[in-house]
């Protein structure tokens, strides 16, 4: 009697299903033929389920990675009959089922997935990009992006914001995405943004059609996370580059096998490691994502001229789900482009990590009607595992750069409790070495609960008298992050973002017009434009 079938195994005795043999690279359309072959002795099925799983293994069994233990008790052995009729240029073998999904979903998407909610929504995604962007301006990483960037110049003409350097749109898209995403004030999603606006300039691309590059590049993003799951080890911005090279691809019209290919080698070629979220942090934070941006850019431009990729990027041995994430669930993408999937659904008020955005609305103000930052004996925050990892260990007691800084918990909670509040100012040199704060911070503990949601935060406070008071974030949906912004709440962050970046009244409205309603705007190099240069940059 053959065993239950769970999820992600198969039953002892029987011989390797579909799944199985596209991660050892034998064509879906060969399974009557390689089955006679590909058996696995019910004595030896722990050690063939093992290997169809060696993407979760491999993060915490890395001595698996041995082949001969990895296929150990499957007979090897092949033969003839195997047939490519793909069909695909340079004679490249059949797309997996998951490449095949996102392409038809790129095909097929068009201006009547712009429903007026998505329109809406895209607007006060763009709206708060931009305020995102403007806050990045003239940061060390930012600017160290603006030099390399003058230093290409391109037949397809792109421009790095602020500074009016044109470039090579892949090196545009750095820039820009570096400073989208810098502040820690973006919905994250739209790091992908700088690619896709990029092509969108040196193409001459409509403001509706770079609208439908970024719904479905969310859209994407947000089924290729929902389907893959984080991933230990790996930034959740793995998704962002096929994302948006299937955005960016939309724009420069590539035909389905160009797409494939675009998005086979931005898999092949990017693979973002999460080390640059933990201990002391560098400019990489900022930048991993946009280096996202980037690697899209290049390889759908690549895969326009030619360039082929592995022919099964996330199913095939070796690919995404057997070397890094394990096995996915069924992708599926939304029929339309409804917002509550991506957009719109992940603004912040403030320039910090998402684990602390409910924390400020909720818990900070009742602690500093309570006492005085100057009265705290102790303080001890509960949070979730995730966030405890990323915000809380050891050096996030000791940040140096407002990249270790945006991102302890220890020093945001000890800098909003002193000021009132976090914003872009709260990250400068003499704020992070502020004695006030470094001495309150020694005073703060950082546990797990394990029960709590994303973003939930609780807060024992006690004051020199010995009084003590607990407050706790408010259970809200999605993610966690306080009360939801509002259109007006939007414009409001984006209008203060750019009195504080020097942004000229005249300038900040005619920007605001322009990216308020691309479905306006034929050429999107004119919005561009409206941000090409302002504030007030350093020379370079």
């Amino acid at each position: 009697m053959k065993k239950k079938t769970t999820k992600g195994t198969r039953p002892q005795g029987s011989a390797i299903g579909r799944r199985d043999m596209m991660k050892l690279g034998v064509g879906a359309g060969a399974g009557t033929l390689m089955g006679q072959f590909l058996t696995v002795p019910a004595a030896s099925a722990q050690n063939a389920q093992r290997g169809g799983q060696a993407g979760r293994r491999s993060a915490f069994n890395p001595e698996v990675w041995n082949e001969e233990q990895r296929y150990a008790g499957v007979k090897m052995e092949t033969g003839p009959g195997w047939k490519n009729d793909a069909n695909r240029a340079s004679g490249n073998g059949p797309m997996d089922t998951t490449t095949r999904i996102i392409v038809d979903y790129v095909k097929s998407f068009s201006d009547s997935n712009l429903t007026e909610k998505v329109v809406a929504a895209l607007g006060n995604t763009m709206i708060d990009t931009i305020a995102s962007m403007i806050s990045g301006f003239e940061s060390e990483p930012v600017r160290i992006c603006a030099r390399l960037a003058r230093t290409t110049r391109s037949d397809l003409k792109s421009t790095v914001l602020g500074y009016g350097i044109t470039t090579s749109p892949e090196l545009a898209a750095y820039a820009n995405s570096s400073m989208i995403r810098h502040t820690d004030f973006n919905d994250h999603a739209s790091d992908m943004m700088g690619g896709i606006l990029a092509v969108g300039e040196a193409l001459h691309s409509s403001g509706t059609q770079v609208m439908m590059a970024i719904a479905l590049a969310y859209q994407i993003n947000s089924a290729l996370g929902a389907a893959g799951g984080k991933t230990a080890g790996l930034d959740a911005g793995l998704y962002y580059a096929p994302a948006a090279a299937a955005g960016v691809g939309k724009l420069m019209g590539l035909n389905e096998d160009q797409l494939a290919n675009a998005i086979s080698l931005v898999l092949t070629l990017h693979v973002p490691l999460r080390v640059d979220r933990t201990g002391v942090l560098s400019m990489q934070k900022g930048c991993s994502t946009a280096d996202a941006a980037r690697s899209a850019t290049f390889c759908a431009l690549a895969a326009r001229e030619g360039m082929t990729g592995p022919a099964r990027p996330f199913e095939g041995r070796d690919g995404l789900w057997d070397r890094l994430t394990g096995p996915f669930t069924d992708l599926r993408l939304p029929p339309t482009a409804e917002p509550g999937t991506g957009l719109a659904n992940a603004i912040k008020r403030r320039p910090a990590e998402g684990y602390t955005q409910a924390m400020h609305a909720d818990i900070i103000p009742q602690i500093r009607a309570w006492t005085k930052a100057d009265n705290i004996a102790s303080i001890h925050i509960e949070m979730p595992f995730s966030g405890w990892l990323e915000i809380a260990d050891p050096p996030k007691w000791d940040p140096r750069n407002r990249e270790t800084a945006d991102h302890s918990m220890a020093y945001e909670a000890a800098r909003a409790l002193i000021d009132g509040d976090i914003y872009l100012d709260s990250f400068n040199q003499e704020k992070i070495m502020d004695p006030a704060a470094r001495n309150l911070m020694q005073k703060i503990t950082v546990s797990v609960n394990p029960d709590y949601p994303y973003g939930m935060v609780r807060m024992t406070v006690r004051n020199n008298s010995g009084g003590e008071i607990t407050k706790e974030t408010q259970v809200r949906n999605g993610l966690n992050f306080g009360p939801t912004m509002t259109h007006d709440d939007i414009i409001a962050k984006y209008r203060r973002v750019c009195e504080f970046m020097h942004v000229n009244d005249a300038q900040r409205d005619r920007a605001l017009a322009e990216w308020s309603d691309l479905r306006s705007v034929k050429d999107i190099a004119d919005a561009m434009q409206t941000l090409a240069t302002f504030g007030r940059p350093r020379p370079l």
